[in-house]
């Protein structure tokens, strides 16, 4: 062999190991790069997890009759319980299925005044139902903002598909199906022009120690456990 090919060679052989060490460290590179990925997905994912589950902790919230709430019963009731929920959170869909009927009855007898705060901690859907629930407010009144606010919980299997939950146009649909004028809510629930109420009303109940919904106060203390054991111990406070 002459010493040229000897070279061509060599040069080959080199060329050839500096591609499989380019190779490898890429190979390295997009595993590090998909175990970090993976990680990040758990820690948000975690993180929301946490946000739509810990409601422990000491929270001062003020009594029932904040610009942040709906309230149902007499002022001056025997009991007060305020719900602190987010449409977009399954717990609290479950606690609103378990608790409507008690505590609609007790605060029509006059045995309870509760007060229903919306609050946006998991996602943006969770922004736009709240939005919507106050657009509704505003235009149509307490009473058939009630009754949206329950029919965005009877939906929440709907919206728990995807981040984005329900559309636009199903939010207004629903508005109507409760009794609003949808031309009169429309424009709110798609430009969203709530979300500032939305926004204080989250931080209001931060800045309260709410640290995950549903949050549940029975006359200013908090109410821990399931969504089972909340129900319960509502149920037989105002039963």
């Amino acid at each position: 062999m002459s010493k040229k090919s000897a070279q061509s060679n060599r040069e080959r052989a080199a060329a050839a190991l500096r591609e499989q060490q380019r190779q490898e460290a890429r190979r390295r590179n997009l595993m590090v790069g998909g175990v970090v990925g993976v990680l990040v997905v758990a820690v948000v994912a975690g993180f929301l997890w946490m946000r739509a589950n810990d409601s422990s902790g000491d929270i001062a919230a003020p009594a029932a009759g904040s610009e942040f709430g709906l309230t149902i019963g007499p002022e001056g009731a025997p009991r007060e319980v305020i719900v602190y929920e987010d449409f977009h959170c399954v717990h609290c869909a479950d606690l609103e299925s378990r608790t409507r009927d008690d505590l609609t009855a007790a605060a029509e007898a006059g045995d309870v005044r509760v007060e229903y705060r919306p609050i946006a901690f998991l996602t943006q859907y969770s922004v736009r139902a709240a939005n919507a629930f106050k657009v509704v407010l505003d235009e149509s009144g307490p009473d058939i903002a009630k009754t949206y606010h329950d029919l965005l919980f009877e939906n929440y299997d709907e919206a728990s598909g995807s981040e984005d939950g329900l559309d636009d146009d199903t939010l207004v649909s629903l508005a109507g199906e409760a009794g609003a004028d949808e031309d009169a809510v429309r424009d709110g629930i798609e430009q969203v022009t709530s979300q500032g109420w939305v926004d204080d009303a989250t931080k209001a109940a931060e800045d309260a120690g709410v640290q995950g919904t549903p949050s549940v106060l029975l006359d200013g203390e908090p109410v821990s456990g399931s969504s089972e054991d909340i129900a319960n111990s509502l149920a037989k406070a105002v039963g």
